[in-house]
């Protein structure tokens, strides 16, 4: 075990307050800006073992069959961030950190994306490599090299809260964005009213695995800290509400609408860097 920074990573402040204790793990938030952080946490060595193969086997099915009608049906799980994407961006070379299996990069090269990906399980990777032809880097994102200003598009499906080092993971998108790039990013939003609704029992904090717990301001904040500006944004509607509903036989078709005016388990985002920011990097190179 390690302990978090005694400061807040996000706005430097010292003073904390207890967040939620489950399952004998603890998160605080940060008084300041209300960026939440587990403490103590697992080391880099636990980090290790956690994410071993049981981590996946667990959470999701082992590897679908690509020519199965349960592969189709996974893809189409993914389209809602295809399309979330190609608001912005409608081609181009697309680079997943946290690919796990791949069917993300799967749908998008359906799209006609160029597609690439970054994991840290061996057995997810070898999935993505051997089953569906993706190519995928096994590794945490800081400890790879990666292209410069390369990529037009990185995406961090619910990855950002699982890195010790947010810091890291966000210089290393900075340095592969092409100058028009983009970053899509979702997370899951603790002030959401999903989290608010089950509180204890909510998915989101998913401890030890998540070291970070953000609400969309301090998402915003972080991002604002390396040059980006968020230039799309989207709340995922809120299966509480959805369910609750959808208990209703006169109000069941109509669950979805009224589940879309509350915020959901997550956030997701997209963003680029401003002109400034393009500007003073256009010589940086990031090396390992």
């Amino acid at each position: 075990m390690e302990r978090a920074p005694k400061v807040c990573i996000l706005c430097g402040a010292q003073e904390r307050e207890l967040l939620i204790e489950k399952d004998s793990w603890k998160i605080y938030r940060c008084h300041k800006c209300g960026l939440g952080f587990l403490d103590p946490r697992p080391s880099q060595e636990e980090i290790e073992h956690l994410y071993r193969d049981e981590y996946f086997s667990e959470r999701y099915d082992e590897g679908l069959d690509p020519n199965s009608a349960e592969f189709q049906k996974r893809l189409r799980s993914e389209k809602h961030r295809v399309r979330f994407i190609k608001k912005v961006k409608q081609d181009g070379q697309v680079l997943d950190i946290g690919c796990g299996y791949g069917y993300f990069l799967a749908a998008c090269r359906n799209e006609g994306f160029e597609v690439s990906g970054v994991d840290v399980s061996g057995w997810a990777t070898q999935y993505a490599i051997e089953r569906l032809g993706i190519p995928v880097r096994l590794g945490k994102v800081g400890d790879l090299t990666l292209p410069s200003h390369h990529f037009d598009i990185i995406t961090m499906w619910h990855s950002l809260e699982h890195t010790p080092d947010p810091h890291l993971a966000l210089q290393v998108v900075k340095s592969c964005l092409k100058p028009d790039g983009i970053l899509a990013i979702d997370v899951p939003t603790y002030k959401g009213t999903d989290a608010q609704r089950m509180w204890q029992e909510w998915d989101g904090w998913s401890v030890p695995y998540h070291f970070w717990h953000f609400t969309s301001r301090t998402l915003v904040q972080f991002l604002g800290k390396y040059g980006f500006t968020v230039i799309k944004s989207k709340d995922y509607h809120s299966s509480v509400i959805k369910e609750k509903w959808g208990r209703i036989v006169i109000l069941k078709p109509f669950a979805r609408l009224i589940a879309k005016m509350y915020s959901g388990h997550s956030i997701a985002l997209i963003a680029r860097l401003d002109e400034k920011m393009k500007a003073h990097r256009s010589s940086e190179t990031y090396v390992r």
